[in-house]
């Protein structure tokens, strides 16, 4: 029975029961107790406790703590990897993926604790030795982190590495689809000796632990991944009671515009790694597919044959494998999206059918449409799915202005080799994140959203800073 890690301890949750579903099979892989309101403000306050000696730690301390607690999780990462893939019924590669970036993320911010520093001020009217002004960067206080369910123990490094470098203790909540391997990560905590407090994990609905952990006065900073109708709620529900800093990865819905001088073996081959990837759920996913009418039907002709290399599975399967999606909710979403797009006249090339002999999980094939148009629900809403949603188009000036039409700005993506149009697009996107030709991130890049896409950034020393407060001493010797 997989429990909850509060104050340095390993607790029985005291809330509902709920159960933990196998999306390749929607059978039941544990019966969790989820935590209390109680044990969500019991969390919150072991944090506050711990926050006066973790802050006062110095940062190298807690730099080596968190580089334990990296090596810990590593040593375990074959049992991490096969929970994640039970419960997100993603391949275990994949999984074993997120593992991986788990260590690259928290590591990083290891290396970049040695590299805080502050900054001497001067005074433009003062002769030097007259005035001084110094501003350090001090510990923030407790931090609430929400992570997705998608890439649960990836996330969970890009909270819980900032945080504890930082010095400010962290209550984490995982996505209620998938909270195992993250309260897992509990577990391990628990054995190394963490300092109490300093770390926590609670799992439960969202109307009881994320509203009690949003609600209180105790945290300095609310942190989530998740959509950007979740965001929304988190501050909404956060700023009632206090005054709060934000930091949030929302959704998105990326434009990917593929020019007539394009690598298009290249653009076919990400498009397909990206939506058959996770089951295309992944925030920053391809969305509205704008290709130049030289090369549309090169394109959709390459996708059609590259799609037959894909095959649904799970977990150990061997191949080129697409897991299923979450939820039958979110598999029945994508399956309407289809069919609407189809009545609105797009032609489904290939897919969008539920495969024989795997009905009873959550399975969709890779949908490859076609003619899509702007008024779609495909090209409106974060597709979230499998669906490759492919229009054609002749004016660059207007596909951008296409590709801005929307709420949302996490990730744009173009391929093409001008550099006028690479700089157009560049400096016309409004996307927190612009890929070139398939050039990826990594843990020293920010990852940044635009308009209702985020708040702040994950990743990079851009992010650390928001673990921070500022304070200024100012001196007359």
């Amino acid at each position: 029975m997989y429990k909850h890690y509060i104050n340095g301890a390993l607790v029985q949750g005291t809330g509902v029961r709920v159960k933990v579903l196998d999306p390749a099979d929607n059978s039941v892989i544990e019966e969790l107790d989820t935590a209390s309101e109680e044990q969500c403000l019991a969390a919150l306050e072991a944090a506050r406790a711990a926050f006066k000696g973790w802050a006062a730690t110095p940062i190298g301390e807690r730099a080596r703590w968190l580089d334990k607690f990296i090596d810990a999780v590593m040593a375990e990462k074959e049992k991490i990897a096969e929970l994640l893939a039970a419960e997100t019924g993603k391949p275990y590669k994949t999984a074993m993926e997120d593992l991986y970036g788990f260590e690259d993320y928290a590591r990083y911010f290891v290396h970049e604790a040695a590299r805080i520093e502050g900054t001497t001020v001067y005074t433009p009217g003062k002769t030097y030795g007259e005035l001084y002004h110094t501003v350090e960067r001090r510990p923030l206080g407790v931090v609430v982190a929400h992570i997705a369910w998608n890439y649960p123990i990836a996330m969970a490094a890009l909270k819980i590495g900032p945080a504890m470098v930082a010095g400010d203790p962290i209550v984490l909540k995982p996505a209620s689809d998938t909270p195992l391997a993250t309260l897992y990560l509990g577990e391990i905590a628990a054995k190394m000796d963490m300092p109490k407090g300093v770390l926590n994990f609670v799992s439960g609905p969202s109307g009881v632990v994320a509203k009690a952990l949003n609600t209180s006065k105790i945290p300095s900073m609310i942190t989530l991944i998740g959509s950007s109708d979740t965001g929304r709620r988190a501050m909404h529900e956060a700023s009632a009671s206090s005054i709060k800093r934000f930091s949030m990865e929302l959704g998105g819905n990326a434009p990917v515009i593929v020019m007539p001088d394009a690598d298009i073996d290249l653009a076919v081959r990400h498009c397909i790694a990206f939506k058959c990837d996770n089951a295309g759920q992944i925030c920053t996913n391809y969305n509205r597919v704008y290709v130049h009418a030289a090369v549309y039907e090169e394109y959709l002709s390459k996708l059609e044959e590259g799609l037959k290399e894909v095959k649904c599975g799970s977990k150990h399967d061997e191949g080129y494998i697409m897991g299923p999606m979450i939820t039958r909710t979110a598999r029945d979403r994508i399956l309407e999206l289809i069919e609407e797009a189809k009545g609105q006249g797009a032609a489904l090339v290939c897919g969008g059918t539920i495969p024989q002999g795997l009905e009873a999980g959550n399975f969709i094939t890779p949908a490859l449409l076609r003619d899509v148009t702007e008024d779609m629900r495909v090209s409106k809403e974060e597709i979230f799915g499998p669906i490759i949603a492919v229009r054609s188009f002749t004016d660059l000036e207007d596909v951008l202005e296409k590709a801005n039409d929307t709420d949302l700005g996490l990730a744009s993506y173009f391929f093409g080799h001008d550099a006028r149009d690479i700089a157009k697009a560049f400096e016309t996107l409004q996307t927190g994140d612009v890929y070139i030709n398939g050039g990826g991130g990594g843990a020293h890049t920010p990852h940044i959203g635009m308009k209702q896409s985020g708040i702040g950034c994950d990743q990079s020393k851009w992010s650390l800073e928001e673990y921070f407060q500022l304070k200024r001493v100012s001196m007359i010797p």
